[in-house]
């Protein structure tokens, strides 16, 4: 049981930290998902990701 709680308060802390984490590469998502997975984009291919009409 201690070993437990010991765990939760390192982890405690941290734990904002890797929500935002997560946040921010969900948010950022359409930009470097298709450079990982391997498909060329062109700049004008960039900035329709982030320039969308509305």
């Amino acid at each position: 049981m201690e070993a437990g709680r010991r765990t939760w308060t390192r982890a405690k802390p941290r734990l904002p930290w890797l929500v935002l984490g997560a946040a921010l590469a969900l948010a950022t998502m359409p930009a470097w998902r298709p450079l990982v997975f391997g498909s060329t984009l062109t700049l004008e291919d960039l900035l329709d990701l982030r320039c969308l009409p509305r």
